[in-house]
């Protein structure tokens, strides 16, 4: 009678079971917990935003210039900027503050646009 040798079961048992680990890995996307914590903080400090702060005063409440900035003349002459932030890893989303003429006028959370 012919016996298994027990390394060899081990050996292939943790190469099954990696396989298996790596396949359901693949369909997961790995975020940083750094990039995690800071869309965290994005999302504390635009709790503190109000209509009709300044801009000088958003920047001072989060800390740093915009991760996307646009900025744009309305037909009236009056200057729209928006600024971006990553507030939701999990939802994938991000909050915009538009300003009109350097002042709060809209909190927008939207979410991140579909590569095709």
């Amino acid at each position: 009678m012919t016996g298994v040798d027990p390394h060899t079961v081990k050996r292939v048992t943790h190469r099954a079971v990696a396989a298996l680990v790596a396949l359901m890995l693949a369909g997961c996307v790995v975020i940083p917990r750094v990039m995690w914590q800071r869309a965290e903080e994005n999302e504390r400090r635009i709790q503190q935003i109000r209509i009709d702060q300044t801009i000088e005063e958003v920047r001072a409440i989060m800390g740093k210039n915009p991760e996307r900035r646009e900025a744009r003349a309305r037909f009236d002459g009056k200057i729209v900027e928006m600024w971006s932030y990553v507030t939701d890893y999990a939802r994938r989303l991000d909050t915009t503050i538009i300003f009109v003429d350097g002042r709060v006028q809209e909190l927008r959370a939207s979410p991140w646009e579909e590569k095709d």
